[in-house]
């Protein structure tokens, strides 16, 4: 079902669309020229989140060394964590996954000349599939770009859980060369989800992001790093 309108909501928001698919329902809003997306009534990302998104990246990237870097990227979304990545010249493909056929729209008509249109580098490939079911080729990746739903401990879809459960971390650290890193990106500290991470790598680091919850209303988000161990 889907509802394409404008219409303005109590909050002083306006609603673009509200469509509901297979994975939920979903509303692009708009505030003071800024876009919110909300998921099934819990707040996921606006443009306004920009620098958090952007450090996910960029924290990563500056931690692996060498050229022709492969990277992927979990979530799309406004896209600024795509165009940070694309700004590291060392970058030689990006992968792009992303479930949602309406996000990928979203961005491609509303998004993509905020964070200088993605999508069109020819180093980027958009596969629209969740990424608990991706092929990741094991040992092939030096990034790993995790940014599913609200992080391992605020999530707008319950399925996107298993994201963040043993099993599927085991599967990003085998994807990446040695050095590489996995990195994700939380609304919130999650100490439980950097415990899991030390059992598997051994080290964490655990970095704390200014960003704003609203135009003009600092907030913070978390990025947690791993590398994979070897030479």
């Amino acid at each position: 079902m889907i509802r394409k309108t404008t219409e303005a909501v109590p909050s002083g928001r306006e609603v673009i669309q509200r469509v509901t698919t297979s994975s939920g329902e979903w509303q692009l809003q708009r505030r003071d020229g800024h876009y919110e997306i909300i998921c099934n009534g819990v707040f996921l990302m606006a443009s306004y989140n920009r620098e958090s998104d952007r450090q996910l990246a960029h924290l990563a990237l500056e931690r692996v060394t060498g050229g022709e870097l492969r990277v992927v990227v979990g979530g799309l979304g406004i896209g600024f964590t795509a165009q940070a990545a694309l700004e590291d010249r060392r970058v030689a493909r990006l992968d792009i996954v992303e479930l949602e056929p309406l996000v990928v729209g979203w961005h491609r008509t509303y998004f993509a000349d905020l964070c200088r249109q993605p999508l069109d580098d020819p180093r980027v490939r958009l596969i629209q599939e969740d990424l608990f079911n991706v092929r990741l080729e094991p040992g092939t990746y030096d990034a790993l770009l995790i940014d599913t739903d609200n992080g391992p401990e605020w999530l707008a879809r319950e399925v996107n859980q298993r994201i963040y459960e043993p099993s599927m971390v085991q599967r990003f650290f085998e994807a990446l060369r040695p050095g590489g890193i996995v990195a994700f990106w939380s609304a919130n500290p999650a100490p439980e989800f950097s415990e899991l991470l030390a059992f598997e790598a051994g080290l964490v680091e655990a970095i704390e992001c200014t960003d704003e919850m609203a135009p003009g209303r600092a907030t913070t988000a978390w990025v947690y790093l791993s590398r994979r161990s070897g030479s």
